[in-house]
């Protein structure tokens, strides 16, 4: 009797990192089931669904704030990816924050109980660890004070996460992306704009470094955590080979671009963080999310966001393949396919 192959559950598959990982898998011939919301917070997650459809995804709707919409969802799973979340910083009441990734994560955790899961793969951010001092990169446990109610509420998911490996036997691997970037970015969009127009302004000329990682590399990164044992219970911080200095990443996109280089290369601190309050004010006049701030002012001018990636490379194997020129190369070949730059 041959035995029927299990679905592997991409919960946020119509999302960025997500859409990109249904794709992948699609492509290695794995059924895969996409958990999605009828009503996406963004209106690119409408477009990502219809391209992962019609490549072969099953598509479930549900809540991860609704408990028992997730029961259907987890039927005839064996490996789960869980991406959905409040994925970055947003323009949303505070308890949002929670109910998705905190609380959404617990009902999901739960629902899994009742099923023989060969992995569930965690995907929380290296937010969760707070920002470094003088650019003195962090591993997997060295936390400092998160920032902010999306790095605390990703935090408050991730320890769910590894409690219900200790306690519940659920097969968890905790993976950290950064800043991630690539095709079907539009969070990323305001970067590649801003740098366009040259009013991308660096601050202590761009020698603060960053963390910037390609999609396919985050991709490969989650692929490699599926199958080994020795990996339960573990945490990955994930990024690009290395870090970058913000000149490297804003001087490649200009480059690739065709445009010069910023107009503003040693921007006062005290100026930026003065500039970010205003665009704050602005944005509670206006509800939109500021496209800068005082937290950008000051992560910009500071080697605060590096992170050490070596327990990746050394226990999965992980070695990213994509270049950031090559990445950027890509990701601005979309935004022009859409006529967004």
């Amino acid at each position: 009797m041959i035995r029927e192959k299990k679905y592997t559950l991409v919960t946020g598959g119509t999302g960025f990192i997500g859409s990109h990982l249904v794709e992948n898998l699609l492509s290695r011939n794995r059924k895969v089931r996409v958990l999605a919301m009828k009503t996406p917070l963004e209106e690119i997650e409408n477009e990502n669904l219809e391209v992962i459809r019609e490549k072969g995804a099953e598509i479930v709707y549900g809540d991860l704030r609704d408990r028992e919409s997730l029961d259907k969802s987890v039927q005839d799973v064996d490996i789960i990816f869980h991406l959905a979340a409040i994925s970055r910083p947003m323009n949303i009441p505070v308890h949002v924050y929670y109910d998705t990734n905190e609380i959404g994560t617990k009902n999901l955790l739960e629902a899994c109980k009742n099923i023989k899961l060969k992995r569930f793969i965690h995907v929380s951010t290296v937010s969760v660890l707070g920002v470094s001092q003088e650019g003195r990169p962090l591993k997997e446990d060295d936390f400092q004070k998160p920032t902010g109610d999306y790095g605390l509420s990703k935090l408050k998911g991730e320890q769910l996460a590894l409690e219900y490996y200790k306690n519940h036997d659920i097969p968890v691997v905790v993976i950290r992306p950064p800043l991630t970037y690539g095709p079907r970015c539009l969070a990323r969009l305001i970067i590649f704009k801003f740098v366009q127009k040259r009013l991308f302004p660096l601050f202590k000329k761009g020698q603060a470094h960053m963390e910037f990682c390609y999609v396919d590399n985050m991709v490969q990164a989650l692929l490699l955590t599926e199958s080994r044992q020795d990996i339960l219970g573990e945490v990955f911080n994930i990024s690009d080979e290395r870090f970058y200095t913000i000149s490297e990443v804003v001087n490649t996109i200009a480059k690739l671009e065709r445009a010069n280089p910023p107009l503003i290369n040693n921007m006062p601190v005290w100026l930026g963080r003065l500039l970010g309050l205003v665009a704050e004010l602005g944005a509670k006049i206006t509800g939109i999310y500021p496209p800068f701030s005082r937290t950008a002012a000051e992560w910009m001018s500071r080697d605060q966001n590096v992170y050490d990636i070596s327990k990746a490379k050394k226990v999965l194997g992980y070695s990213p393949q994509i270049s950031l020129e090559e990445g950027i190369k890509r990701t601005i070949a979309w935004y022009k396919e859409k006529r967004l730059l």
